[in-house]
């Protein structure tokens, strides 16, 4: 029998069985090697699995993620200056620690200590000042926030005065001219910062807890926000920590936010005025950013010319000495301000290489006549010093 014959032929339903197989097999050899290659890829089912908000919601997570919307790490470690004028905690989203006091020997002072916060918080509602600011409010809400003060326990008191710094002012701690009534803080749901929902219940159970490390016993946060907000608990809306970009400078690639992005997001309108910034009008510390005309006067003055010969400061165009304020400002003090050591030295890891290079290009441009224009305080240069604070 030859057994090749032409007239013998294999039944379609064999066919059709060994056919599906193999399709099946290839389906599943190709989902297996794209999970491999593509990490993190899930399927619809994973995709639509809503969070553990248990998990989310845990004592140990929100202390975890208000430290971290805090300090921007979750190993804070007091930064010692060589002055011991700006010993200084790491500074996160939130920004808390560039004005309040957290540690002994941070040198924080322009808000209230936050040591102690959560005794001191218990008492806050039953006091007279508090009660003054409640009538105060009573008819029509504080208007930045839209805020009537109505706080109950101590944990209700720290969430109201993170969404509402107005609703109680420290005394001592206001507004200059304002009899203490209009607090410096900003609200921190709004912009700039725009903490959510959850990340201000993070940042209060880490509040409740910071005196003592470990201990949740204090942590009522969750429930003091249910109650004060009459309503359920919020969905977590991009944490924990999607919002961490600290990456090393060298490795990133030249993707950047928007110019007001930039300065938003490290916080340099805090100190800084910068002419064509929105957010950037109010800060009292540091110089204001007008680079156009300034740098090259400062990298010609004698003062640099010092730092330069004693390798402090390194730069030899304009390009580079802004790029070195920023990355390296104890290099080069301006004159008039300090040891500058006020001034975060981690925007090397915080910053990308194409947000360094777009902010530096953007300074570059700014000359004394916009500030001029938004009214803003005189440009100071290497003679002058800053307008004391009133």
């Amino acid at each position: 029998m030859n057994p090749f014959n032409s007239n013998q032929s294999v039944p379609m339903w064999k066919l059709v069985f060994v056919f599906s197989i193999a399709i099946g097999l290839t389906i599943v050899v190709i989902n297996g090697a794209l999970k491999k290659k593509v990490p993190g890829i899930k399927s619809a089912n994973e995709q639509e699995a809503p969070p553990d908000l248990e998990q989310l919601y845990s004592s140990a997570t929100l202390v975890s993620e208000g430290e971290f919307v805090i300090f921007g790490t979750n190993r804070p470690e007091l930064e010692i200056s060589l002055s011991g004028k700006f010993d200084r905690m790491p500074i996160g989203k939130g920004k808390c620690a560039f004005c309040h006091l957290f540690v002994e020997g941070h040198k924080q002072d322009r808000c209230p200590d936050l040591r102690g916060l959560e005794q001191r918080a218990h008492n806050r509602p039953q006091e007279d000042r508090y009660k003054m600011f409640s009538a105060k409010y009573a008819e029509a809400p504080e208007p930045d926030s839209g805020f009537k003060p109505n706080a109950r326990t101590g944990g209700e008191y720290i969430i109201e005065s993170i969404y509402c710094p107005n609703c109680y002012v420290v005394e001592g701690f206001g507004i200059p001219g304002s009899d203490d009534l209009r607090s410096e803080m900003p609200v921190m749901n709004h912009m700039p910062y725009e903490l959510s929902d959850y990340e201000i219940i993070a940042v209060a159970a880490y509040l409740q807890t910071k005196d003592t490390p470990g201990d949740f016993s204090k942590i009522t946060a969750v429930k003091d926000w249910q109650n004060y907000f009459k309503k359920a608990r919020p969905l977590p809306d991009n944490s924990p920590k999607v919002f961490a970009s600290i990456e090393s400078l060298e490795e990133t690639e030249k993707l950047t936010h928007s110019i007001e992005g930039i300065i938003k997001k490290n916080g340099c309108f805090i100190c800084h005025k910068i002419p064509g910034i929105a957010i950037a009008k109010t800060g009292l510390i540091g110089p204001i950013l007008a680079m156009k005309n300034t740098a090259g006067l400062r990298l010609s003055s004698p003062e640099y010319r010092l730092a330069f010969s004693e390798g402090r400061a390194k730069a030899r165009t304009e390009r580079e000495y802004v790029m070195e304020s920023i990355l390296e400002p104890a290099a080069f003090i301006l004159p008039g301000f300090g040891t500058g050591e006020g001034m975060p030295l981690d925007y090397s890891r915080k910053m990308t290489l194409g947000e360094v290079e777009k902010l530096v290009d953007y300074l570059l441009t700014i000359d004394e006549s916009k500030i001029k224009e938004e009214g803003l305080l005189s440009p100071v240069g290497l003679d002058e010093k800053p307008d004391p604070v009133q």
